[in-house]
């Protein structure tokens, strides 16, 4: 399918949408929960039951659909390979802690407008393990996501003053180092998932491979819930604060959670970044009217340079830079035309005509 004369793959236009539908859903529904103490509810238990949910739909769409198959997932399926699935949550859990770390280091102003560089790390992790190649303009365009990600998040520094908003130069310097840190952990998290889908078993369902995904996912944070409250006191129960608002905010996030799942399958993590910073300029475009929040002059020079990145790493012309390559590699060494007349010019022509001389004088 085309849009705006661009070619794009309907699956991977289909999960984009779904995944930007869900993050502006699930941006608006916790906004509209907040409280001046923050989350009403015990969030490690909101977290827990999402990853049910998740394991659940995987589970119950593999066994009506998959499990029939010839390649239901089983036949190769090992130890090594199930276990390779607990990476990215473990991965993720060590980032969550970095996330705690470094915002109290470097002021959430500080931490908000540099941890996008994560948009990188991942466009640098996706080439590294995947082998997956960018045009040099995929790769301006991925600057320019980063830079237009950072430009609308500038007004933080205005709005939250001096104080607030740097750190001192050692605990730059070391916020700054664990923000390296998370963003590469975080970039690393989403390429292994998509290595996993891709590249192991490529041909096994692809919600099979999300069962053991999830299956990790939700060990890891029962875990999680035993040992931390949470927003909402420890003492309080599993259910502290929930209301039917908090319950379609928890079916919401599973939701966001499988279109993930479906962009690794049909697109990569690079496109995911693109994604999440068009779901952040439409909540952001929402909350203003929602919240009157408001939207200013960086704002909008964000959202232009958003959409010249978009238009840069998406566009057509990559492709045809891409099969210019190809035709390079694949092409003969060019022969030099006029070089090689000149070489016959000057060749001696008397090879053949003085062998045949002596005979022309006997005759």
């Amino acid at each position: 399918m085309r849009i705006f004369n661009i070619e794009v793959d309907r699956a991977a236009f289909g999960a984009g949408a779904a995944l930007t539908f869900f993050i502006v859903t699930q941006t608006m529904l916790t906004a509209a929960t907040k409280t001046d103490d923050g989350l009403p509810y015990k969030t490690t238990s909101a977290i827990l039951l999402q990853e049910i949910i998740k394991l659940s739909f995987a589970s119950a769409f593999w066994f009506n659909f998959d499990y029939t198959k010839i390649n239901n997932g089983l036949p190769n399926l090992t130890v090594k390979n199930f276990l390779m699935y607990s990476v990215p949550g473990l991965t993720y859990a060590f980032q969550n802690s970095i996330v705690y770390s470094a915002i109290a280091i470097l002021g959430p102003p500080t931490f908000q407008v540099f941890s996008n560089f994560k948009i990188v790390t991942t466009a640098i992790l996706h080439r590294m393990i995947l082998k997956r190649s960018l045009t040099i303009i995929q790769w301006l365009a991925v600057v320019l996501l980063f830079t237009a990600m950072v430009i609308s998040k500038l007004t933080v520094f205005s709005n939250s003053g001096q104080s607030g908003a740097w750190a001192g130069r050692e605990e730059l310097i070391f916020g700054a180092g664990l923000l390296v840190v998370n963003s590469t952990l975080s970039a690393f998290s989403g390429v292994f998932n998509e290595w996993l889908i891709k590249k192991i078993d490529p041909d096994a369902p692809l919600q099979f491979k999300n069962m053991q995904l999830y299956f990790f996912g939700v060990v890891l944070n029962f875990l999680g819930n035993m040992f931390q409250g949470g927003q909402g006191t420890s003492d309080d129960g599993f259910f502290t604060g929930f209301t039917p608002l908090v319950w379609i905010i928890i079916i919401n996030n599973a939701a966001l959670g499988i279109s993930v799942a479906f962009i690794m399958k049909y697109a990569n993590n690079v496109v995911k970044c693109f994604t999440g910073a068009i779901a952040v300029y439409i909540a952001s475009c929402l909350s203003s009217i929602f919240f009157n929040e408001t939207i200013d002059v960086a704002f909008m020079c964000g959202v232009v340079v958003l959409t010249v990145a978009l238009y840069l790493y998406m566009g057509n012309h990559n492709n045809l830079i891409k099969a210019q390559w190809e035709q390079q590699v694949r092409a003969p060494p060019a022969i030099d035309m006029d070089r090689m007349e000149r070489a016959i010019e000057k060749t001696p022509h008397s090879a053949g005509t003085d062998a045949k001389e002596p005979d022309n004088k006997l005759k």
